[in-house]
Protein backbone atom coordinates (compact mmCIF):
# COMPACT_ATOMS: atom_id res chain seq x y z
CA UNK A 1 0.00 0.00 0.00
CA UNK A 2 1.02 3.55 -0.65
CA UNK A 3 1.59 5.76 2.37
CA UNK A 4 -1.40 7.92 1.42
CA UNK A 5 -3.68 4.94 2.04
CA UNK A 6 -2.18 3.84 5.35
CA UNK A 7 -3.50 4.08 8.89
CA UNK A 8 -1.99 7.54 9.42
CA UNK A 9 -4.16 8.88 6.63
CA UNK A 10 -7.21 7.11 8.00
CA UNK A 11 -6.69 8.98 11.27
CA UNK A 12 -5.94 12.22 9.41
CA UNK A 13 -9.30 12.20 7.60
CA UNK A 14 -11.46 10.83 10.39
CA UNK A 15 -14.22 13.31 11.30
CA UNK A 16 -12.85 16.05 9.04
CA UNK A 17 -14.79 18.23 6.61
CA UNK A 18 -13.89 18.65 2.96
CA UNK A 19 -12.36 22.06 3.66
CA UNK A 20 -10.01 20.83 6.41
CA UNK A 21 -7.83 18.47 4.36
CA UNK A 22 -6.90 18.04 0.68
CA UNK A 23 -9.22 15.91 -1.45
CA UNK A 24 -8.82 12.20 -0.83
CA UNK A 25 -10.85 8.99 -1.07
CA UNK A 26 -10.90 8.84 2.71
CA UNK A 27 -12.51 12.28 2.85
CA UNK A 28 -15.38 11.07 0.64
CA UNK A 29 -15.73 7.86 2.65
CA UNK A 30 -15.71 9.72 5.96
CA UNK A 31 -18.31 12.23 4.79
CA UNK A 32 -20.62 9.45 3.63
CA UNK A 33 -20.18 7.51 6.86
CA UNK A 34 -20.85 10.60 9.00
CA UNK A 35 -23.98 11.42 6.96
CA UNK A 36 -25.19 7.86 7.47
CA UNK A 37 -24.72 8.18 11.23
CA UNK A 38 -25.96 11.76 11.66
CA UNK A 39 -28.97 11.63 9.34
CA UNK A 40 -29.74 7.91 9.44
CA UNK A 41 -29.99 7.95 5.64
CA UNK A 42 -28.50 5.57 3.13
CA UNK A 43 -25.43 6.86 1.29
CA UNK A 44 -23.95 6.05 -2.12
CA UNK A 45 -20.50 6.54 -3.57
CA UNK A 46 -20.18 6.22 -7.34
CA UNK A 47 -16.72 5.37 -8.65
CA UNK A 48 -16.23 5.78 -12.37
CA UNK A 49 -13.38 6.04 -14.82
CA UNK A 50 -11.73 4.54 -17.85
CA UNK A 51 -10.22 1.09 -17.99
CA UNK A 52 -7.20 0.91 -15.73
CA UNK A 53 -8.06 4.15 -13.90
CA UNK A 54 -8.15 2.47 -10.49
CA UNK A 55 -11.85 2.00 -9.81
CA UNK A 56 -11.38 -1.38 -8.11
CA UNK A 57 -8.49 -0.09 -6.00
CA UNK A 58 -10.49 3.01 -5.04
CA UNK A 59 -13.38 0.82 -3.90
CA UNK A 60 -10.97 -1.29 -1.82
CA UNK A 61 -9.55 1.79 -0.12
CA UNK A 62 -13.01 3.16 0.64
CA UNK A 63 -13.99 -0.21 2.17
CA UNK A 64 -10.72 -0.20 4.12
CA UNK A 65 -11.54 3.22 5.52
CA UNK A 66 -15.11 2.30 6.43
CA UNK A 67 -14.08 -0.94 8.09
CA UNK A 68 -11.45 0.97 10.07
CA UNK A 69 -13.69 3.69 11.45
CA UNK A 70 -16.78 1.70 12.32
CA UNK A 71 -17.58 -0.34 15.35
CA UNK A 72 -15.87 -3.40 16.71
CA UNK A 73 -12.09 -3.46 16.15
CA UNK A 74 -11.95 -7.28 16.33
CA UNK A 75 -14.63 -7.57 13.68
CA UNK A 76 -13.05 -4.89 11.49
CA UNK A 77 -10.40 -7.05 9.86
CA UNK A 78 -12.75 -9.99 9.39
CA UNK A 79 -15.30 -7.84 7.53
CA UNK A 80 -12.65 -6.09 5.45
CA UNK A 81 -11.02 -9.40 4.51
CA UNK A 82 -14.33 -11.02 3.54
CA UNK A 83 -15.31 -8.11 1.32
CA UNK A 84 -11.94 -7.91 -0.39
CA UNK A 85 -11.76 -11.67 -0.88
CA UNK A 86 -14.90 -11.57 -3.03
CA UNK A 87 -13.22 -9.38 -5.64
CA UNK A 88 -11.20 -12.12 -7.42
CA UNK A 89 -14.42 -14.11 -7.83
CA UNK A 90 -16.17 -11.11 -9.38
CA UNK A 91 -13.18 -10.34 -11.59
CA UNK A 92 -13.16 -13.88 -12.96
CA UNK A 93 -16.31 -13.13 -14.96
CA UNK A 94 -16.39 -10.78 -17.92
CA UNK A 95 -12.75 -9.65 -17.98
CA UNK A 96 -10.51 -9.29 -20.99
CA UNK A 97 -7.27 -7.66 -22.00
CA UNK A 98 -7.21 -4.06 -23.26
CA UNK A 99 -4.31 -1.84 -24.29
CA UNK A 100 -4.38 -0.23 -20.83
CA UNK A 101 -5.16 -3.13 -18.54
CA UNK A 102 -4.60 -6.87 -18.84
CA UNK A 103 -7.62 -7.67 -16.67
CA UNK A 104 -10.27 -5.13 -17.60
CA UNK A 105 -13.84 -5.55 -16.37
CA UNK A 106 -16.59 -5.72 -18.94
CA UNK A 107 -19.35 -5.12 -16.44
CA UNK A 108 -20.29 -2.79 -13.62
CA UNK A 109 -19.97 -3.80 -10.00
CA UNK A 110 -22.35 -2.98 -7.21
CA UNK A 111 -21.16 -3.34 -3.63
CA UNK A 112 -23.65 -2.76 -0.86
CA UNK A 113 -22.46 -2.42 2.73
CA UNK A 114 -25.10 -2.54 5.42
CA UNK A 115 -24.58 -1.09 8.89
CA UNK A 116 -26.73 -1.62 11.93
CA UNK A 117 -27.04 0.63 14.98
CA UNK A 118 -23.94 -0.88 16.62
CA UNK A 119 -21.68 0.71 13.98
Amino acid sequence: DLEIYGDDYINKYKNKSFSQEPSHLYCVADYSYRQLILNNQSQSILISGESGAGKTESAKYIMKYLSSVCGNRNLKYDVQEKIQNTNPILEAFGNSKTCRNSNSSRFGKFVQLQFDASY
